[in-house]
């Protein structure tokens, strides 16, 4: 797309120095041979504003290159009179692109008005009415210039900050999560660390049951809120949602409004807080029925009728979604969830739209200075007919042009209207041959008085709606074979300025109409690779709040227990339990911090002794045996096959063992025995999360289950493969 930025532009630009030249060369003959030198001389002046210009458009040259600029648009008036013709539209078009706000727009007015008095005062051989021509053209044609180029500027500029705007959003889902997270978790682990201080001070008077109940809902907090980062959306959790209800007999219908487009974490947590509902519901009873909506104004509605009072109160309770209110109301077995989505902070109001958002109607407005100035034209030529030596119509092929002229403009303004992405003008078939129709007719009923470049403008409606290869078949009809058929070959052959004419309009019409459809496809673009960067940043959180928390607050339960056994017989050990286990919640509450933080790995040494630790804490005897030291990957792995031991074994034994292959791959491989009876359905969160990650790393898991024995095995490369980068004009055409 950043190709295509400036591609117009280029084009725009070597037509109009292809024009300018050629008619220059006409300008100078006079009805005989053209002095080559002179023409010459004046085609290199054009190819050097021209370039200079680029050079601008570029913004490889420092402001004062905009007096050189100046002074090459008039200067050579001094040398080749009237054939050197208006070319101030360049500078008039450079200066707003160079010099910010007012003075732009002023430099640019002041070089129109003087495009007017060099035409009045030093060379008024074409009159009035060809002087204000030349100022209409000039400021015509250089607002066309300044609108390609600063809607390529945008094209650019939107695709060189896909990386830094996914990053920008990416810092602020930290942002919000981390206010999240310690509303909902470090409340929890606040009360842990309290209650397991008291009780390191005193077992006997604080029994560490209340550490040890603490942390086992801190746990489950973890792994509800680690379950509402990972990627739902609403309207699949909706319809996910139906088919359950309908599998367990209730009725539910649904109605989301489609027209509603929520932000991503916002539809990722009404997702979570519509399944959290849902499994509460049933659990609680078979309700009688249920509606699920989602209204025009983003309110969220989640109705359950036949339910016992407080049967949703868990699920609702405690929920934090930012920019949301989330109410629960029962009454008389009828329990209803609103979530009502307040407008997301930052955005741009109705009232300040974004560049993006404004382009297509900058583009529209454009292409209607462009329309004036050749309905000006037709009435200057009229005007000026008897100084420019052109053939005036008849009273009735005036009333034909002065009819199809604006209809045909209409028409144009018509068919470029902005519209969503996809939607084509109301029968736009019928209308665009209706305006070919329409301008053919004028053009044959004004003779001299209409611009050929009409035909430019319409032909760059064709290449915007039509299909190629036919529209490139019809523009070409348009710009050469109309002028053939009204005024035979002789007539385009005699002069190349009134296809390059013609061209130069086509081009620049259609690149008004389409630039803005591709700075609206690369926002779209980049607001989907923002999403995409968001949502693996929230996947990312998701595990570690799982892997780092679950860990830790599965030894502080480990601990407190322990210490609960002995505070009877041996004090001392369960005090010094109840200090491990303290020590642990204060790290998972600082970890609340760090998972929101730069993701920044464990080292597997560290995560070993912290394992050894655990296991003994367990009472399971831990054999160690690495002859290898894996990175990252490999130590959170390990730490969630012990926390998975512990927590769901009656192991006595569990084995660690790494080993380095032949193909440069480390295997890690946990074992141990007293695993439980397999449970029939989908594998557990950690162990999706851990061959997540091993994938990610390169490498996959494995696991196998022999009796009561349980092996996980990790076959991970040495070194982590690296991460991929996220991130019209007033032609002298006589007859």
């Amino acid at each position: 797309m950043s190709r295509f930025a400036l591609m117009p532009t280029l084009v725009c630009l070597t037509l109009y120095c292809l024009f300018r030249i050629s008619v220059l060369a006409a300008g100078m003959s006079f009805g005989s041979p053209p002095d080559l030198a002179v023409v010459v001389a004046g085609a290199v002046l054009v190819v050097v504003l021209g370039g200079l210009y680029l050079a601008v458009v570029l913004r490889r040259l420092p402001p004062w290159v905009l007096a050189v600029q100046v002074l090459l648009a008039f200067g050579p008036y001094t040398v080749f009179g009237d054939a050197w013709g208006p070319v101030s539209a360049l500078p008039a078009a450079a200066l707003p692109l160079v010099l910010a706000g007012w003075a732009g727009w002023l430099g640019a007015a002041l070089v129109v008005a003087g495009e007017l008095a060099v035409r009045l005062v030093w060379l008024p051989s074409g009159g009035l009415a060809y002087a204000l021509w030349a100022a209409l053209i000039s400021a015509a044609l250089g607002l066309g210039f300044f609108a390609t180029a600063r809607l390529g500027h945008l094209v650019r500029e939107l695709e060189a900050t896909r990386a830094e705007h996914a990053s920008a959003e990416v810092a602020r889902e930290r942002l919000r999560i981390a206010g999240e997270l310690r509303a909902s978790l470090g409340t929890r682990l606040a009360a842990v660390i309290t209650a397991g201080r008291r009780s390191a001070d005193d077992p006997a008077r604080f029994p560490p049951a209340e550490l040890v109940e603490g942390a086992r809902q801190a746990l489950d907090a973890v792994r509800s809120v680690a379950d509402d980062y990972r990627e739902h959306s609403l309207a699949a959790e909706a319809e996910s949602a139906a088919t359950v209800l309908a599998a367990a007999g209730v009725p539910a219908t649904t109605a989301l409004a489609a027209a509603v487009r929520l932000p991503v974490p916002v539809d990722t947590a009404l997702a979570a807080l519509l399944r959290r509902t849902v499994i509460a519901a049933l659990r609680s009873g078979v309700p009688s029925g249920c509606r699920i909506e989602l209204d025009a104004q983003a309110r969220f509605t989640v109705v359950f009728t036949g339910l016992p009072p407080g049967a949703l109160r868990e699920a609702v309770t405690g929920t934090v979604i930012t920019g949301t209110e989330v109410e629960l109301a029962e009454e008389d077995g009828r329990a209803e969830v609103v979530a009502r989505v307040s407008p997301p902070a930052g955005r741009a109001s109705a009232r300040r739209p974004t560049p993006v958002a404004t382009v297509p109607w900058l583009a529209w407005c454009v292409l209607l200075v462009l329309e004036i100035d050749h309905l000006g034209t037709a009435v200057l030529r009229l005007f000026g007919a008897r100084q420019l030596a052109l053939s005036v119509p008849s009273p009735a092929e005036l009333a034909v042009a002065a009819v199809a002229l604006p209809a045909v403009a209409v028409l144009q303004l018509h068919h470029v209207l902005p519209r969503p992405p996809g939607v084509q003008p109301p029968a736009w078939r019928v209308t665009l041959a209706a305006q070919i129709g329409l301008v053919v007719l004028a053009l044959a009923a004004a003779g001299d008085i209409a611009p050929l470049a009409y035909l430019g403008l319409v032909a760059g409606v064709v290449l915007f709606h039509v299909r190629a290869p036919l529209s490139w078949g019809l523009a070409a009809l348009l710009v050469c074979g109309v002028p053939v058929l009204l005024y035979g070959v002789e007539y385009v052959t005699g002069g190349p300025f009134v296809v390059l004419g013609g061209l130069l309009s086509a081009a620049m019409a259609y690149a008004l109409c389409r630039l803005p459809v591709t700075a609206g496809q690369v926002r779209q673009a980049r607001e989907e690779l923002a999403r995409v960067t968001v949502l693996k940043e929230r996947l990312r959180i998701a595990r570690d709040l799982h892997d780092l928390l679950g860990f830790q607050l599965s030894a502080v339960v480990v601990k407190g227990e322990l210490a609960d056994r002995l505070a009877g017989g041996a004090p001392g050990a369960a005090r010094a339990h109840l200090t491990e286990a303290v020590a642990l919640a204060e790290q998972a509450l600082s970890s609340v911090r760090s998972v929101t933080g730069e993701p920044a790995g464990p080292a597997f040494g560290q995560e070993v002794e912290a394992a050894r630790a655990m296991l003994a804490a367990a009472g399971i005897e831990a054999r160690v045996r690495l002859g290898a030291a894996p990175g990252e990957p490999a130590a959170i792995v390990l730490r969630e096959a012990v926390t998975n031991v512990v927590r769901h074994a009656r192991a006595r034994v569990c084995e660690i063992e790494t080993t380095t292959s032949a193909a440069g791959t480390v295997r890690l491989r946990v074992s141990n025995d007293g695993a439980p009876p397999p449970v029939a359905g989908r594998p557990g969160t950690g162990l999706l999360n851990l061959a997540s990650r091993a994938r990610q790393a390169g490498g996959h898991l494995s696991t196998e289950r022999d009796g009561e024995r349980f092996t996980l095995t990790a076959t991970l490369p040495a070194r982590p493969p690296a991460a991929r980068p996220v991130a019209g004009s007033f032609l002298q055409d006589k007859k």
